[in-house]
C-alpha cells in the first residue's frame, strides 16, 4: 500500500509540475483552436455539420494526446537527471520502478484533464444531438492509446535522447496504424516469405487500427462489449510491457 501512496505522490508532483510549464498550456490552446477550426468547417455545411464537427474534434483529441504522450514521455525521466533533481529521489530508498510508474501515472493525469477539457468544449460547441456514451468510448479508446504511446516514449527515453525518443515515438504512433495499407501492398507482391514475415511483424506491434473509434460513425454505432474488452486488454498488455523494458533500462542506466 506505502508503495502506491509513493507512485500517486510522484505522479501528482510530476503532474503538476507541468501544468505549471508554458508546453501544457500551448496543447490545450492548440486543442481549443482544432475545436474552433472544426466548428467553423462544419458551419460551412448544411448535410454533414455534425459529422464534420466530431470527426475534426475527435481527430483533435487524439493528436493532443499524442502530443502530451510523446513529448512528456520523452523528456519527463531524462529531465529530472539534467536537472539533478532525481539525485534527490534515489538518495531516498524509493525503487526505480516506482520513479518511472510515477513519471507514467502523471502523463496519464494530464491525458485526462486535457481529455475531460476537450470533450466538454465540443460537447458544447455541438449544437445537434449529444451523444454522450459514443463520446465517451472515443475519448476512451483515444486514452488507451495514449497509455501505449507514453509507456514507449518512457522506455525508448531511458535509452536515447529525449529528440531521438520523441521522432521513434511519433514513427511509432504512425505504424500502429498503418499495417493494413502496408499489408495491401505485400499482398500484391504475393510473395509467400514477405507475406510469413509481415504476419509475424504484425504481432510484434499494437493494433490501433483495429479501435479507430475516433468518428462520427462509432459515435452513433457504438462498438460491441467484447471489441471494447479486447481494445482494454490489448492496451494494458502492450503498456506492461513497456512499463517493464523501460523498469529495466532505468534500472541499468548509470547516472552520473
Amino acid at each position: 500500500m506505502r508503495q502506491f501512496y509513493t507512485i500517486f505522490i510522484l505522479a501528482k508532483l510530476n503532474a503538476s509540475e507541468w501544468i505549471r510549464l508554458k508546453f501544457f498550456h500551448i496543447i490545450i490552446f492548440f486543442g481549443l483552436i482544432f475545436i474552433g477550426f472544426s466548428h467553423m468547417l462544419s458551419s460551412l455545411t448544411f448535410s454533414v455539420a455534425e459529422r464534420l464537427l466530431y470527426d475534426f474534434g475527435l481527430a483533435g483529441l487524439e493528436l493532443g494526446l499524442v502530443m502530451i504522450s510523446s513529448l512528456i514521455g520523452s523528456h519527463s525521466i531524462q529531465r529530472e537527471i539534467d536537472r539533478k533533481t532525481l539525485f534527490v529521489l534515489l538518495a531516498r530508498p524509493i525503487p526505480r520502478a516506482n520513479i518511472v510508474l510515477g513519471s507514467w501515472l502523471s502523463i496519464l493525469i494530464l491525458c485526462f484533464l486535457f481529455s475531460s477539457g476537450f470533450l466538454f468544449s465540443l460537447i458544447i460547441s455541438s449544437d445537434g444531438t449529444i451523444y454522450n456514451l459514443g463520446l465517451a468510448v472515443a475519448t476512451f479508446s483515444s486514452l488507451l492509446k495514449a497509455m501505449v504511446i507514453s509507456s514507449f516514449a518512457i522506455a525508448f527515453g531511458l535509452l536515447v535522447r529525449p529528440m531521438l525518443a520523441l521522432g521513434a515515438t511519433i514513427c511509432y504512433w504512425m505504424l500502429c496504424y498503418s499495417f493494413p495499407d502496408i499489408k495491401f501492398f505485400i499482398l500484391k507482391s504475393q510473395d509467400p516469405l514477405l507475406i510469413n514475415a509481415f504476419d509475424l511483424f504484425e504481432k510484434l506491434i499494437p493494433q490501433f487500427y483495429r479501435f479507430n473509434w475516433k468518428s462520427y460513425y462509432y459515435i452513433t454505432h457504438i462498438p460491441s462489449h467484447s471489441e471494447i474488452a479486447w481494445s482494454i486488454f490489448h492496451s494494458l498488455g502492450w503498456t506492461f510491457i513497456w512499463l517493464f523494458l523501460a523498469t529495466l533500462f532505468f534500472r541499468r542506466k548509470e547516472i552520473v
